[in-house]
């Protein structure tokens, strides 16, 4: 229970990071991942899951708005089931234990964020009702606790979701796992891929336009570069 509480302390800072404050990209799952992998002992696994997860959400865009998954919430539970799975069983089948996870990971953002969307609008309507004094010195006061009230409720919401949703997500990839027979690992492996490749195919598909490809040719020429000069 220690680590569950853990990784959901964790998601709930990372929320506040990623939507209500100077958003420095931790709460990627390719970077949250590695946290939590690094916190529970197991970084290659969880890794694994943050990767997968964050090749499958490159093919979703800022145009699908609000229907957009929580992928804070998705990645944290992913790696975390994957970790808390491996640390407790230590079946050897990796591949499929990551399988497992990477699915719960994106059954949970999609979860996520019907709880993020429902909590969202409950704190706009708070925002919406908060009435600013006429003296200068109170207004300034009750606006700097309403801003920090507002991104604490944000991460509380993500904190509370990742609280119950770990749990359900480390029992039902236990119970995937057990199903699966030691001929499971090759189509995992497959399934793996084909969910990584849907990121890399939208990747490929946005840099195809004229315009796009010189920032694709900019950046493979700024990697180059800087392996050259290391």
């Amino acid at each position: 229970m220690s680590d569950v509480l853990l990784i959901a302390l964790l998601a709930g800072l990372l929320a506040i990071d990623d939507r209500a404050g100077w958003q420095s990209l931790l709460g990627e799952p390719v970077i949250s991942s590695l946290i939590i992998g690094a916190l529970l002992g197991n970084v290659d696994a969880a890794l694994n899951v943050g990767i997968v997860l964050q090749f499958a959400w490159l093919s979703i865009g800022a145009a699908r708005g609000t229907r957009r998954p929580n992928t804070v919430v998705g990645g944290v539970v992913g790696a975390g089931a994957t970790s808390l799975v491996l640390a407790r069983t230590g079946d050897p089948r990796e591949t499929v234990v990551i399988a497992a996870g990477v699915l719960m990971g994106l059954l949970a953002a999609e979860a996520g964020a019907v709880i993020a969307r429902a909590a969202g609008e409950l704190r706009e309507r708070w925002l919406g009702n908060v009435r600013l004094s006429a003296t200068h010195e109170v207004a300034s006061r009750n606006l700097t606790v309403t801003v920090i009230g507002a991104a604490l409720f944000v991460g509380f919401a993500d904190f509370l979701t990742t609280l119950i949703l770990l749990p359900i997500a480390t029992g039902l990839s236990d119970l995937v796992v057990a199903r699966l027979g030691a001929g499971a690992a090759t189509g995992a492996t497959w399934w793996l891929v084909c969910v990584s490749a849907i990121g890399v195919a939208s990747i490929v598909r946005a840099f195809s336009t004229r315009v796009l490809v010189r920032f694709l040719a900019v950046g493979v020429a700024a990697v180059l570069l800087a392996g050259w000069l290391r």
